[in-house]
């Protein structure tokens, strides 16, 4: 997000000093508004308000060449009952995390087409965003379908990321056990200690004792 926010940030500062004519090649300094940026997150992995730093995404070895740019992005969680202050204090972004909320709920009912028409219809008539999402509810459910779609999706790829990189552990496991397996066999036939062979191979403790005898780790 930090990184996002500073191509944002570079963007709306072009246009505004070209909408401006300001000459940011000359002597005097070019007076530029004062940038706040903010980031709304209403997922549900139970991430509580913080300050996103660019340099967190630096290199680990940033601090032998101290960065020149840094960018903080206070990102501000919307979920309804959450961030009370800023939600109290915008009335249509506290009617905006109820809708969210409810096509949440409504969700484990029902498919996400059905979801939001049900969360629509059950807005309080008093919301001041109501007026706006009945009228607009087809677009408002195409932009709901969309996100849940790529939200759904993106947890399906942790999901499946995760279960890779545990089956490659498990692969990388048995492959490292059976070559310390042919490699102690290897030196139990040459040594002609063909009974330790024979046990090792029925109790695996005793062969677990040979292997740090015979291959102690490096």
């Amino acid at each position: 997000m930090p990184v996002r926010q500073l191509m944002y940030a570079g963007k709306l500062y072009d246009k505004y000093i070209r909408r401006n004519k300001l000459n940011i090649y000359g002597k005097k300094p070019v007076r530029l508004p004062v940038p706040k940026l903010i980031t709304f997150y209403n997922g549900i992995e139970g991430k509580g308000d913080e300050v996103l730093k660019l340099s967190d995404a630096f290199e680990a070895d940033r601090e032998a060449a101290e960065p020149d740019i840094e960018v903080k992005v206070r990102m501000v969680n919307i979920n309804y009952g959450k961030d009370q202050g800023i939600l109290g204090a915008c009335k249509p972004l506290s009617e905006y995390a109820w809708l969210v909320e409810r096509i949440r709920k409504n969700r484990s009912k029902m498919d996400i087409d059905q979801a939001v028409d049900q969360a629509i219809d059950e807005m309080p008539e008093e919301y001041e965003i109501r007026k706006f999402l009945v009228g607009h509810r087809a677009e408002v459910k195409d932009m709901c379908i969309t996100e849940y779609n790529e939200a759904e999706t993106l947890q399906m790829i942790r999901m499946e990321s995760r279960e890779e990189g545990r089956q490659e552990g498990r692969e990388e496991g048995e492959r490292t056990g059976a070559a310390r397996i042919n490699r102690l066999n290897t030196i139990l036939i040459a040594a002609n200690r063909l009974g330790d062979l024979k046990r090792a191979s029925e109790d695996a403790l005793y062969q677990e004792k040979l292997i740090k005898e015979l291959l102690p780790e490096k």
